[in-house]
């Protein structure tokens, strides 16, 4: 990896805050988290394409790499007409775009993707809310201040607009010398995987719901919810049904919690 970087001169853009992963037996266990073989991929912002090389070594049916940096675009081919890159067999496209603007051509597909902190959040909306045909998984590296508002034992919109959608494991933790250049803090390998749990409530009104009952974390979750015309009285009734008072704050229900709410409502 070092040699592909002094060759090309690579530098990390601040702009798109570019952290390139370095350590190989990292990128090996992201490749084998799921099933890639014969599965159409999307990889996210694949950077100076390590990770790329170990995809297309598993053999997917498609390979999409959606990158925003033209100057890695041209790296990628560059190598692949010096023959360092093996595309054949494999039906292979770069998309250079927008991410939040990129809609996926398959019905079944897996997202990979290594993603800086500032648009974790809308590309995982995206992923899971904007797009017609959601990801069967999604295999993504974030920053440490990402995935434990995902995976904390207080719930916030985050978590709960994920929960909806997806099953979420943290797979792999990455520390921050295994970047190029290294962040400030260390990352995770976080796995989602696709579920139809919570289908009966629809997207919108929970989505309104939950915005709502976070609306001030400060304050009780009645509160909140009164100031955008939910009866206080009927949440106080249904937060006493399952076992909550009310002086509870939203931080404090689970994803069952708020669908079993949404749907008495």
């Amino acid at each position: 990896m070092q040699e592909i970087i002094q060759r090309y001169n690579i530098k990390a853009k601040k702009s798109l805050g570019q952290n390139f992963l370095m350590n190989e037996s990292v990128l090996n266990q992201i490749v084998e988290i799921t099933s890639i073989q014969d599965a159409n991929i999307i990889e996210v912002w694949p950077g100076f394409w390590a990770l790329t090389t170990k995809i297309l070594f598993n053999k997917p049916q498609t390979l999409t790499l959606v990158e925003l940096d033209t100057t890695m675009i041209d790296i990628l081919n560059d190598r692949i007409q010096l023959g360092e890159i093996n595309i054949k067999w494999i039906e292979f496209e770069i998309i250079n775009q927008d991410i939040l603007k990129y809609t996926p051509e398959y019905i079944d597909y897996k997202v990979i993707a290594n993603i800086p902190y500032y648009i974790t959040s809308p590309i995982l909306y995206h992923f899971l809310y904007e797009v017609p045909y959601k990801p069967l998984h999604m295999i993504i590296l974030m920053q440490k201040e990402v995935w434990e508002r995902i995976v904390s034992k207080k719930s916030s919109v985050l978590s709960l607009f994920v929960q909806k959608k997806c099953t979420v494991t943290e797979k792999i933790f990455v520390p921050a010398k295994y970047f190029s250049p290294s962040p400030k803090v260390d990352s995770s390998v976080l796995f989602f995987e696709k579920h139809e749990k919570y289908n009966e409530v629809n997207d919108e009104l929970f989505l309104a719901f939950i915005k709502a009952a976070f609306s001030n974390p400060r304050k009780k979750m009645i509160n909140n919810l009164a100031q955008f015309w939910y009866d206080k009285d009927y949440i106080t009734l249904m937060l006493d049904k399952l076992d909550y008072n009310q002086n509870t704050r939203a931080e404090e229900l689970w994803i069952e919690d708020f669908i079993t709410l949404i749907k008495s409502i």
